[in-house]
């Protein structure tokens, strides 16, 4: 899946542009690079009309793991992805679910894109901390 990452300190948000397979190994490269990038914690727009989710509920489940293992060293900001296909909104439908209490994740049609683009203006960024395992020094 190439990706076209744009991470906006000043507005605090990031845009993807997404085309090709979605897979879980691509959404690991992704999150590295938008965690490197410092914009985990930002809106986020991600248009992959040009795309198409090619992982299974197992891999959801990673997904998901993964996320929750982001969320426990900071914030993630709202996330709102545009498809075109009902394979790809299917699969984030799914993530949706799995996702409620660890991040805001909603997936849009392509001709809702006016709506997702609101949905995300005006979602709300709750701040967290990071969670105490207990472990100290």
């Amino acid at each position: 899946m190439p990706v076209i990452l744009d991470v906006d300190h000043q507005h605090q948000k990031t845009q993807v542009v997404a085309s090709g397979e979605i897979t879980l190994a691509e959404i690991r490269v992704h999150l590295a690079e938008e965690g490197s990038r410092s914009g985990l914690g930002y809106r986020e727009l991600i248009d992959a009309s040009q795309a198409t989710a090619t992982f299974n509920s197992e891999e959801a489940r990673q997904i998901m793991d993964i996320l929750k293992g982001l969320g426990r060293k900071g914030a993630l900001g709202p996330t709102a992805i545009i498809v075109s296909n009902d394979v790809t909104l299917g699969m984030f439908r799914i993530l949706e679910v799995f996702l409620e209490g660890v991040c805001e994740l909603r997936a849009f049609r392509i001709a809702d894109r006016d709506a997702a683009e609101e949905w995300l203006a005006n979602a709300t960024i709750t701040p967290r901390k990071p969670i105490d395992n207990g472990n100290h020094a």
